[in-house]
């Protein structure tokens, strides 16, 4: 009886038993990173290193194969030579373990000899060996607490699927999400994807309680027709962000090289993402800028952005880059000019965007958000937030322990006021990557902190295009 996907992936990814087939004592080698991982990690299952040379590895009993295991074995970690790799699947069906992961490389990448071993696994695999791989880095799941990869690193929380063609860039990004606000609760390298492959994720994850957003690295795909469709389906339950390089003809070739992926034309691509609802990224960057705005901040009812800035010159640059963007940025009526122009100086700017001057005064700080919010013709707003280090000038005097708490009181009263409203507010603060400390405050509570007026713009964009798609195939 054949094993599905779902099947397999659950015993990958919840496992209570994991055997590390390839494990060693040298430190220098995947089987004995990828054991330590495992168990540094916190994994509460058990753990079966597979050497026939070794007796006991990391003070574990080790067996000579699976199927000397005395217990059940839910999914495997396949970490030796690629010639011995059919073999290890044969003794992995007749064990009963439904699901592993293929570290191993030297496979479809490589020519005609490593797609002849290819068919030889999935044979001896018979339906009853379900794979992620070959030729990946591995995989993590926090709920789990499972890292099945080199470094015995997990995600405290997160509401993200990651998968990821590129095993080594993959897994950098993956360390890197935290840092830059992004929760990944399961991140798949996901390698050639001679067995299952991109589409079966999607559906996989679209199903998975855990997962809101899900994230891919693709360099190219086997099914291209059926993850489009499947895709087109997800988009109105989950968003998807993706990230699809090889849009070069040099680039095209590398990524065959590099995992057999056939890139395509990139412009196809283009067309069927939208077409799909899928939301494409430039870059790594654009891709976290992404994930938090829509995972955090309520979709825009429309396209009218108001902006409120201490700066005359990111009000510019602001407004610039959201009608780049196809959005407006409109003239507030005369009586919210009124009440702004109370609690600014004369020469601040209430008309849109409200510049609130470099006076940092504030009473305007935190009610001017409010006047601006109540105007049912503005559907979100951008506010050039207070740093620690703009509010260090503020109050001179302070402790440090005292000024983050006045820091975290201010900050909490703005909360409260986007709270009120069911818009999207996107902070700027152009000192974001040296004040982690500020940018947690409001990501915590669920708002959006980036960079540049440029990076905030795009991520208004992208909500209400994903508004404007959902309205459109009736998913809202």
């Amino acid at each position: 009886m054949s094993v599905s996907v779902k099947e397999a992936l659950d015993k990958i990814l919840m496992p209570r038993s994991v055997a590390v087939v390839g494990a060693s004592k040298d430190p220098f080698k995947w089987g004995n990173m990828l054991l330590k991982a495992i168990l540094k990690s916190g994994f509460e299952g058990r753990v079966y290193p597979i050497n026939p040379k070794e007796k006991e590895i990391e003070g574990l009993p080790c067996y000579p194969t699976v199927k000397d295991v005395p217990d059940d074995i839910d999914m495997a970690i396949i970490v030796v030579p690629a010639r011995i790799v059919p073999m290890i699947f044969k003794d992995l069906a007749e064990k009963g373990v439904k699901g592993a992961v293929v570290i191993s490389s030297g496979f479809g990448e490589t020519g005609e000899e490593g797609k002849r071993l290819v068919e030889e696994i999935k044979k001896n695999a018979a339906g009853k060996v379900r794979f992620i791989g070959p030729n990946c880095m591995g995989v993590c799941s926090s709920p789990a607490k499972l890292s099945a990869l080199m470094v015995p690193f997990l995600h405290e929380k997160g509401e993200v699927a990651f998968i990821s063609q590129s095993g080594g860039y993959g897994l950098q990004l993956y360390l890197r999400a935290s840092a830059m606000g992004v929760g990944i609760c399961k991140f798949i390298s996901s390698g050639n994807e001679d067995d299952i492959t991109s589409v079966d994720y999607l559906r996989y994850f679209a199903e998975d309680p855990d997962v809101k957003l899900i994230c891919m690295y693709i360099e190219g795909l086997r099914r291209g027709r059926e993850w489009f469709e499947v895709a087109r389906e997800v988009t109105k339950k989950k968003p998807i962000v993706v990230i699809k390089v090889g849009t070069t003809e040099e680039g095209g070739k590398a990524a065959a090289s590099h995992t057999g992926a056939l890139s395509g034309s990139d412009r196809v691509y283009d067309a069927a993402f939208k077409q799909a609802g899928v939301i494409r990224a430039r870059d790594a960057a654009e891709m976290f800028d992404y994930i938090k705005g829509l995972l955090y901040a309520p979709l825009p009812k429309g396209n009218r952005i108001a902006i409120v800035s201490n700066s005359g010159g990111i009000c510019v640059e602001t407004t610039d880059a959201l009608v780049k963007n196809g959005l407006q940025v409109p003239t507030l009526r005369k009586e919210a000019q009124e009440e702004i122009m109370k609690l600014i100086p004369p020469f601040g700017n209430p008309r849109n965007p409200v510049d609130l001057t470099a006076s940092l005064n504030l009473n305007s700080y935190l009610r001017v958000p409010d006047i601006v919010l109540k105007e049912d013709y503005i559907d979100g707003l951008i506010m050039v937030g207070l740093g620690t280090t703009l509010m260090h000038q503020m109050f001179p005097e302070l402790k440090p322990e005292e000024f983050m708490d006045i820091y975290k009181w201010i900050n909490q009263q703005l909360i409260e006021i986007f709270k009120k409203y069911e818009k999207p507010v996107l902070m700027i603060n152009p000192a974001a990557d040296i004040e982690s400390e500020a940018v947690r405050v409001l990501e915590e509570a669920g708002i959006p902190v980036y960079m540049t007026p440029e990076r905030a713009a795009d991520v208004m964009a992208v909500l209400y295009r994903r508004r404007r798609y959902l309205e459109k195939v009736g998913a809202l």
